[in-house]
């Protein structure tokens, strides 16, 4: 059938209909190359009975947009693609709310890849590869079939040359894996495809390692480094890399090493291995390049950045010495403050057969979570491969380690929020803060932080803060949400009404710290931690104390009545507590909070909490069961 519209006027087409549906354009784009085979065809077709048009809809997806008949119409079948967008989009982020399941992008919000998967798999595809990735089931029976229908076929011998080259698996090995990795690879390959995918037409190439899948073209920063409506550059890239990244396993290239696998160097992520240096190659190179690219210049030069494979963990933090001049070791990495985002870490964990500058023989990079502001430390190691954790319990853990840390962003470190330079800077004393807003962090966001948790104020998952000094995603949350309460304009930035209002609410009767003590599940909660050592493993026994009340409000929301064990969750960032029916072994009750998050919740609030829970109980169990009533005798 000839074309109605030219390759042009259907790129023109596309791009029109993703920017009046503020769709992100290169996104769009790249859907129709995938479904059209890079032709953007109108008239691409599987069959009278089959997936039509420039975002090939199936029969009963053109059904239900409105647009059987139509499909091959270039302008319907763009318009019904823009609205399934849109459709996927909200489906993605409820869904997300509910379960907090991570996105197949690994990203803190939906991506190309995420919308791409929703579009090619449906919504509940898309769910059902999630589930197999958390739990190790396809939730839907119709998912394995739907992946293999989406990768080349045997015979494809390039396709499968380049499905083998991107995933490290042979699509024959590929078809025989659980779900579990089926789902694993296939997302691994699709985002490997889309980002390979370039359309010169349109000024679109393939996507660098590590870069946003949006990447805007550079505009010379604001004074001062201003981005976004708020002071510094917010990294993301390197905590976007661990989280898409958390399946690569380590391996080493010495042969005498447990960690050997033939064929395999450790240094390349394609490969599904990569040592600790490899690592922070990546991380460190993608942290550079988003800095450029943020700032609009070149801060960092080809020079500043390491060469994969050519540079070992003491190198890489003698070179970030050699750049910077800073170099903490002993004591002073343990300094609260001392470490910032972006920052290196390398370990002398003694003789080793692999020894680099200092005895450094392992090493990792400081990142931080963008929802809650968490500084955490990635690495990989040979037990977890590529992995990250609380910098905090790092620390908490490693106190004899001998640990040298080094700044290889330090000439970019005026642009970032967290802008802070390494060295000890001397500080006057300083006005009352009249506003406080996103990106800042310190000692004024962190006590508004606490006045927040004392208040009892939540996020929008219900959530308290966990008081890390940075006003992140979810403090902006928090603080629009008593904003609401207090009938002043939601905008989530603290204004000076707003910190008033945050002073002026009436503080927690000190009085109930004494009451909570004579609650039993708080004494049972407290017992069983401190048989978990000093302070239960917190910081201080004031720390142990908030957590204890707070493992005893929810174990009486659970429903119990006793605590019969505590215990730590398998990623140690949680306590649960148990009772267990001594009558049938099979009947466990249980009560989990994140330990961070209880830890800074006052006793006061716990006391109210564990008042008002109580009450609840009690007029529940006087109030009469209507169901049981309908089903008693007359008396």
């Amino acid at each position: 059938m000839a074309r109605d519209t030219t390759k042009a006027e259907n790129l023109d087409i596309i791009e029109r209909e993703a920017r009046q549906r503020q769709i992100p354009v290169d996104d769009f784009m790249r859907f129709a190359y995938i479904e059209t085979g890079g032709r953007f065809d109108e008239q691409a077709s599987r069959g009278p009975n089959s997936a039509k048009g420039l975002f090939q809809f199936t029969p009963g997806a053109a059904s239900a947009y409105g647009i059987r008949g139509r499909e091959l119409d270039a302008v319907a079948n763009t318009d019904a693609a823009a609205r399934m967008y849109q459709d996927n989009r909200n489906s993605l982020t409820r869904q997300h709310e509910r379960d907090g399941r991570a996105y197949l992008s690994g990203k803190a919000q939906p991506d190309g890849l995420d919308m791409y998967m929703a579009h090619q798999q449906g919504a509940g595809g898309y769910r059902s590869i999630q589930a197999a990735i958390a739990t190790g089931h396809f939730e839907l029976k119709g998912t394995r079939a739907n992946i293999l229908n989406n990768v080349p076929g045997e015979k494809d011998a390039q396709g499968a040359r380049q499905f083998q080259a991107y995933t490290g698996t042979s699509l024959a090995d590929f078809k025989k894996l659980s779900d579990q990795d089926m789902a694993k690879a296939f997302v691994k390959y699709w985002d490997a495809k889309y980002d390979h995918i370039a359309i010169p037409e349109k000024g679109i190439k393939p996507l660098a390692e590590g870069q946003a899948a949006q990447a805007p073209a550079r505009t010379p920063a604001p004074a001062g480094g201003k981005q976004g409506g708020h002071d510094g550059i917010a990294l993301t890239a390197a905590y976007d890399l661990g989280v898409k990244h958390d399946d690569v396993k380590y391996a080493i290239n010495v042969k005498s090493s447990k960690y050997y696998h033939p064929g395999v160097d450790g240094k390349h992520l394609s490969q599904g291995y990569i040592d600790c240096s490899g690592w922070v190659t990546e991380l460190q190179n993608a942290t550079m390049n988003e800095i450029n690219r943020k700032a609009g210049r070149d801060v960092f030069t080809q020079k500043d950045m390491l060469v994969q494979g050519m540079t070992g963990s003491g190198e890489i933090v003698k070179k970030a010495y050699d750049s910077s001049g800073v170099l903490l070791q002993g004591k002073d990495v343990f300094k609260p403050g001392a470490l910032k985002e972006g920052m290196v870490i390398g370990v002398d964990s003694g003789k080793t057969a692999h020894e680099h500058w200092k005895g450094i023989d392992h090493i990792m990079m400081v990142v931080r979570d963008p929802k809650s502001g968490e500084l955490l430390v990635s690495q990989s190691t040979g037990s977890k491969g590529v992995n990250t954790m609380p910098l905090d319990d790092y620390l908490a853990t490693h106190q004899n380690a001998k640990l040298f840390a080094s700044d290889p962003l330090a000439k970019g470190r005026d642009l970032l929020q967290d802008r802070q330079q390494t060295q000890a800077q001397t500080q006057g004393a300083q006005e009352p803060r009249t506003a406080l807003k996103p990106g800042e962090q310190g000692a004024d966001v962190k006590a508004m932080q606490q006045r927040l948790i004392e208040l009892g104020v939540k996020d929008d998952q219900g959530k308290l803060l966990s008081g890390t000094g940075y006003y992140g995603d979810r403090t902006k949350e928090v603080v629009a949400n008593l904003q609401r309460e207090k009938g002043l304009a939601p905008t989530g930035i603290a204004d000076k009404a707003t910190l008033e209002a945050i002073a002026k609410q009436p503080a927690q009767a000190k009085s109930d710290a004494a009451t909570l003590a004579d609650n039993p599940l708080y004494k049972q909660a407290m017992d069983h931690l401190q048989k978990q050592g000093p302070n239960g493993g917190f910081k201080s026994a004031e720390e142990m104390q908030r957590a204890a009340g707070q493992v005893a409000f929810e174990a009486k929301v659970s429903g119990m009545n006793r605590i019969d064990d505590l215990v730590l969750s398998g990623d140690r960032r949680g306590l649960i507590a148990v009772q267990r029916n001594p009558d049938n072994p099979h009947d466990v009750n249980r009560a989990y909070v994140d330990r961070q998050q209880a830890a800074a919740v006052p006793l006061e609030r716990s006391q109210q909490q564990l008042a008002a829970e109580t009450q609840r109980q009690a007029q529940e169990q006087q109030q009469p069961d209507p169901q049981r009533e309908k089903t008693q005798a007359p008396r």
